[in-house]
């Protein structure tokens, strides 16, 4: 299996984007409020950034088809 890491606030922002999808639009696809995906895609380092927690990473990887290990592209 490969190994995930948490997404950095920047790889989140670009992942939804090339996605075209809405921060709320990515919020309910791994069941998160969007007030926490506001958290996870705040500049890291700001008073406002919360890391994504690696499982919603994943889900979020895996919906899209984009998880290195399942999905299309696996």
């Amino acid at each position: 299996m490969t190994e995930i890491t948490k997404p950095s606030p920047e790889q989140l922002r670009e992942t939804i984007k090339r996605h075209g999808l809405t921060r709320g639009e990515a919020a309910q696809l791994v069941h998160a409020s969007i007030t926490a995906w506001h958290a996870w895609s705040a500049p890291e380092g700001s008073s406002n950034h919360r890391p994504m927690p690696l499982a919603a990473w994943e889900l979020l990887l895996v919906k899209l088809g984009e998880h290195p290990d399942y999905g299309p592209r696996a």
